[in-house]
């Protein structure tokens, strides 16, 4: 992955569609940052908090239309959010539908120097994914090897990748035909150690059930002056209160 060309199966991430008119209302009240900002086809990341302020999951937005959001959660995640987005909206009654399509949908992380240069051979059009037309955290509708995907590019691991999510039943055709390609499998095991060097926190390994966005390093995320929050109340006191720990990273001198 850090020279050439790694590819992982991600279709355990949870897969969340939210639609509607005040989809975006719904999200905001939601997240602790914001997505009522963000333009079609981009995508933003985004951590859940309980009415405590602790976290509970993690993961990215992808705005693909004005009213259509497409949510992924951590690998175990994906009953828990929809359940958690399905109860605050009963209270709330946003004009939002939400879909659980994780089980209908397969991915793939494509990662590495190669990535680009990987996925162009199986495109229709190789400038439809150059570094200009396709930008960091852009999302955007693509055939790939005759599949049509949702393509983000997000990265896990610290190098150029793709997200490729698309219809299951097509997963083991794209899986080979990146492996031809010389696409290097690889799994959980690197796939946390990549993350690790890049600093990207894992819910529930980095995380407790008393984490909350300040003690895990994230005080950019909450956006403390937007209306309401789910956990926004607590969140405040936490601001407030002298700061005891504080999750970081380091690197040793020796091996």
């Amino acid at each position: 992955v850090h020279e050439s060309l790694g590819v992982i199966d991600v279709s355990t991430l949870g897969k969340i569609l939210v639609e509607g008119l005040q989809a975006a209302e719904l999200l905001e009240r939601l997240y602790p940052n914001r997505f009522a900002d963000l333009r079609p086809g981009r995508i933003r990341y985004g951590v859940l908090t309980t009415d405590g302020g602790r976290i509970m999951d993690d993961g990215t937005v992808a705005r693909l239309a004005d009213d259509v959001f497409y949510v992924t959660t951590t690998s175990t995640g994906a009953d828990a959010v929809t359940a958690w987005f399905e109860w605050w909206n009963a209270v709330w009654g946003y004009e939002a539908e939400i879909v659980n399509v994780t089980g209908a949908l397969a991915a793939l992380n494509l990662a590495g120097p190669r990535a680009r240069e990987a996925l162009q051979r199986f495109v229709p059009d190789p400038d439809e994914i150059g570094p200009d037309e396709f930008k960091y955290l852009d999302a955007k509708q693509l055939e790939v090897a005759g599949v049509p995907c949702l393509a983000l590019r997000i990265g896990f691991v610290g190098e150029l990748g793709y997200e490729l999510h698309f219809s299951s039943p097509a997963g083991e055709h794209l899986w080979d035909t990146f492996v031809a390609a010389g696409a290097r499998p690889f799994g959980l095991e690197p796939q946390r150690v990549l993350r690790l060097e890049k600093g990207h926190i894992i819910v529930g390994q980095d995380t407790d059930s008393e984490s909350n966005l300040l003690v895990a390093n994230m005080h950019w995320l909450p956006k403390l002056d937007k209306d309401d929050f789910v956990g926004k109340f607590a969140v405040e006191h936490f601001a407030e209160r002298e700061e005891r720990e504080r999750l970081v990273g380091f690197t040793m001198e020796d091996d």
